[in-house]
């Protein structure tokens, strides 16, 4: 009887030392995310008498899951340091050095129903020094990674010229298969460096930072960070995130539109439109100038006037915001004038009705000599058809009616 008593108070007195910490604590999150189809570390670190450890010939680690007694049935050890066997997980590995306190842990593939508060316990020879911290770690595994952390939060617009620091972070849960962060869209100036960081906490983040120089013709550009995870899984896990620059500057690029032709004739309605990038953009002022004249034309993004005898001339505009102004290339307004077509079609024509009064007036003095039909005759097929000095040689004419037929072929040739 006494010897059972005895054996009862035995087993109590080692399951008290089993789950009690007493004045000593394990160092490490009480919470941390995990990847499905990845691994996941715990920082981790414990209090153990000095003298525990002097005299130490060994040392084991063990990993809890749900209940840090672990001989309880609803508890589980996962991770068993004395026959390196681990339960309900492909693998689990100790990477710190037990014999320095440390017992940062590596638990591999966790998958959803992994998710649960897990509790460290040490053991120590040959004394058999036992004992099981109170304080857990939940781990909490998700399908998705966690959302990026950007920074500056509330990226505010800065002035042309100035230095910009953005910098995108992801969760490292599991360190030895870390996210890779790419920048999509980012400005030719850019300048990136990415490293692994440790946080307060002793969990691990990737940390990507980009510098460059704020550029005009960067505003209101959209740069992407994105963060991948491999994962044993058919598909790579991604996150990304997304900021729109703002910068602010005086006018760029002012330049002046026509809505037709530059040569333009006397009557003719144009319109004129300075153009400019800007920002801000919404209280800028346009002047219109002509060379030579020291009065500005007009105000507004407009000029629209018809144009008369003095209005060819060379054209500019200004534009003008709160940080500066930016006057635009001059156009030249050119005043149309008779084209050379026209002028030939009008002299052709009044060549013609010389040649036809020429020919009327001549018909009529022939018509009355004798040679008037012959002569008639050989004046329509000397002057219209070619070759017409040939023909005067094989069917002589009068000299005189010659003569006609030569001024007349060439007033034709000219024509």
């Amino acid at each position: 009887m006494y010897i059972i008593l005895f054996m009862a108070l035995l087993f109590i007195t080692d399951e008290l030392v089993l789950v009690s910490s007493g004045p000593y604590n394990a160092e490490m999150p009480s919470r941390i995310t995990a990847l499905s189809g990845s691994c996941v570390q715990i920082p981790c670190t414990f209090e153990v008498p000095d003298y525990e450890l002097k005299n130490a010939e060994s040392i084991f680690g063990f990993w809890i899951k749900h209940n840090h007694a672990f001989l309880q049935p609803d508890s589980l050890v996962v991770y068993n340091g004395s026959t390196n066997i681990s339960r309900g997980f492909s693998r689990i590995e100790i990477t710190g050095n037990l014999s320095r306190r440390e017992c940062t842990t590596v638990f591999y593939d966790v998958m959803n129903n992994h998710s649960d508060n897990y509790y460290f316990k040490v053991e120590i020879k040959p004394r058999d020094w036992k004992l099981t911290y109170q304080n857990p770690i939940y781990i909490s595994v998700s399908d998705s990674p966690q959302p990026l952390i950007f920074q500056p939060t509330d990226l505010k617009a800065v002035m042309e010229e100035t230095t910009v620091s953005l910098s995108c972070s992801a969760e490292a849960p599991c360190p030895k298969h870390p996210p890779t962060i790419s920048w999509t869209n980012i400005p030719e100036s850019a300048h990136i460096t990415t490293q692994l960081q440790e946080k307060s906490d002793k969990t691990l983040s990737v940390f990507s930072n980009m510098t460059f120089k704020a550029s005009y013709m960067d505003h209101r550009k959209n740069i992407s960070c994105t963060a991948t995870y491999p994962r044993k899984t058919s598909n790579d896990s991604t996150v990304e995130t997304t900021v729109m620059l703002q910068f602010l500057f005086p006018p760029k690029e002012t330049r002046i539109t026509i809505d037709q032709s530059a040569s333009v004739s006397v009557g003719t309605n144009v319109t004129l439109t300075c153009k400019s990038k800007a920002n801000p953009s919404n209280n800028m002022t346009f002047y219109w100038h002509k060379r030579g004249q020291e009065s500005p034309l007009d105000l507004g993004e407009q000029l629209i006037f018809t144009v008369n005898r003095s209005s060819g001339g060379w054209y500019f505009c200004i534009a003008k915001n709160e940080h500066g102004i930016q006057r635009s290339e001059e156009i030249q307004m050119i005043m149309a004038e008779l084209s050379v077509p026209l002028i030939a079609g009008c002299v052709g024509g009044l060549l013609a009705l010389l040649l036809l009064f020429l020919l009327v007036t001549l018909l009529k003095r022939y018509a009355k000599t004798k040679y008037d039909v012959p002569q008639m005759f050989m004046f329509v097929i000397y002057v219209f058809p070619v070759d017409t000095e040939r023909k005067m040689q094989e069917h002589p004419v009068n000299p005189l009616f010659g003569k006609l037929i030569r001024i007349v072929t060439r007033l034709i040739a000219f024509m």
